[in-house]
């Protein structure tokens, strides 16, 4: 059996066995064959000949991205003498498969002249002796877990240097991996799109921009087109980068929906500058399958127009004693994200408790019932658009004052006023397909976060008011975009703000 059938074979019999919790705990997700495949040849293709290559898999699974690089390399017209491949895999009941693969190995590698040599180790790669700032390794490649780490955990202490915030370990599996590589040793990653944008992951793309050169980029545009035997939903993508000084100077770019188009699809070479920012924070954006990045200068944000984004201050279950679910003496609305649509606020539903009380208890907890523009701090994965804002205007629901629930975030100018005008403007461009579109070319998060709305650039404030003027205060994704488009033009290419 082919080193690559079989290893794909053992892992999907492998995680079949796992609960889904047992999956996500372990990172226990296999990497496709058809993906393996293509990772491998181009990680590979442009490695230097040396009579011995050392190759580091540092969350192997079953073993099928390191099975896919010694093929590719037993495939080439010159072979190495010797091959030395490190696998680390966390889960010990994958280790009688990950033998039986080192094994298939060295006999395929005897078959042509080459010694191969299989090191597995049962334990965190990160938490490891070779997890160090010492290059040892001509290529790594990798499908690391997803999951949030405390900052307080061992993982995230011995990599602080690509720690900002709470890290998620793909992102430290990234920087350390980058930290290993020899002078122009391959490095290949299949990971989410967040890594690209955001401050979370800044220091971990400072790092590896200090000793990588990004090389190529493939985009999975669907969620659920790639990982096809794992009900999972991420936006993923495939980075292919080369260890040496200097900064890029172009980089590959294709995409595909999922697996059954990625022999189809077409590669766009970009000046890295148009894709990678200059400033600290080393933002990458990505263009979009169905747009290409046309230029569109937007200076402003949230911070140069006085504004602030802060999350609404009512955490229910602590605040459970006051809340009712219909309308009480001295008690006053409650916005629940639900209550947050495209463009407009729905209250009552009559699904929530929808009020809170007012008094000395619950004052911090409340805000005046004054103009905002008020946002889902989370969005379902299935919406059309990153953003549901709403602007919200003073008096769409009763009373001085009124209560938001944490699931939402709020827009407002401390020790000002907002415009009426303004707030529909404001809401009409966060929920735009410019915003769309920009947010999809920079990261694959579905969820935006108050950091990335106080980094997203804005029109000017005449072109805000200009964009809310004449449109009502319960519009429609349709009318927003329709005023947008009036101001700034149509988007029918992905806007690079």
């Amino acid at each position: 059996m082919h080193l690559i059938e079989f290893a794909s074979e053992s892992g999907l019999s492998a995680t079949k066995k796992l609960s889904r919790a047992e999956q996500k705990q372990w990172g226990q997700f296999m990497t496709p064959t058809a993906i393996a495949q293509v990772m491998a040849a181009r990680a590979s293709a442009r490695l230097p000949w040396k009579e011995t290559l050392r190759i580091l898999d540092p969350a192997a699974g079953s073993g099928i991205l390191a099975a896919a690089v010694v093929h590719e390399l037993l495939c080439r017209d010159e072979l190495p003498k010797q091959i030395f491949v490190q696998i680390f895999e966390l889960d010990p009941r994958l280790l009688p498969v990950l033998k039986q693969l080192a094994e298939k190995m060295r006999r395929q590698g005897d078959q042509v002249g080459v010694t191969i040599r299989v090191s597995i180790r049962i334990e965190d790669f990160l938490l490891s002796d070779l997890a160090c700032d010492k290059p040892q390794f001509d290529l790594v490649i990798a499908n690391p877990p997803y999951f949030k780490l405390n900052k307080s955990d061992l993982r995230s202490e011995r990599h602080s240097y690509a720690v900002h915030g709470q890290p998620n370990i793909y992102g430290l599996f990234m920087a350390a991996c980058s930290r290993v590589l020899n002078p122009g040793g391959r490095w290949c990653f299949i990971t989410p799109r967040s890594w690209t944008n955001g401050p979370y992951f800044a220091l971990a793309r400072r790092q590896m921009l200090l000793r990588l050169c990004i090389d190529a980029i493939h985009v999975f545009e669907s969620r659920q087109e790639h990982f096809t035997d794992d009900d999972i939903l991420q936006e993923a993508m495939i980075t292919w980068a080369t260890a040496r000084s200097g900064p890029s100077q172009a980089i590959e770019l294709s995409s595909s929906t999922g697996i059954r188009d990625l022999a189809q699809s077409v590669l766009h070479s970009y000046p890295a500058s148009e894709l990678i920012s200059e400033d600290p924070s080393n933002t990458i954006s990505l263009p979009t399958q169905e747009a290409e990045l046309r230029p569109l200068t937007l200076h402003g944000n949230l911070a140069s127009y006085g504004l602030k984004v802060s999350t609404g201050p009512v955490v229910a279950f602590r605040a459970s004693h006051y809340l009712s679910a219909t309308p009480k003496q001295a008690a006053v609305p409650l916005l629940w994200m639900q209550h947050v649509q495209h463009m407009r606020i729905c209250w009552p539903i009559r699904k929530k408790m929808e009020h809170i009380e007012a008094n000395a208890e619950t004052a911090g907890m409340l805000i005046p019932n004054a103009n905002m523009v008020v946002l889902r701090r989370f969005s379902p994965k299935e919406d059309s658009r990153r953003i549901t804002a709403a602007p919200y205007i003073a008096g769409t629901v009763p009373g001085t004052v009124l209560g938001l629930e944490n699931h939402t975030n709020y827009i407002y100018r401390p020790g000002g006023h907002i415009s009426e005008d303004e707030a529909k403007g404001l809401a009409a461009y966060l929920n735009s397909r410019f915003v769309d579109y920009y947010l999809r070319s920079a990261s694959g998060n579905t969820q935006v976060n108050a950091a990335d709305l106080r980094s997203l650039p804005l029109p000017s404030p005449t072109q805000l008011l200009e964009i809310g003027r004449g449109l009502p205060i319960a519009s429609t994704l349709n009318y927003a975009d329709a005023a947008v488009e009036r101001v700034l033009g149509a988007p029918q290419e992905a806007v690079a703000l």
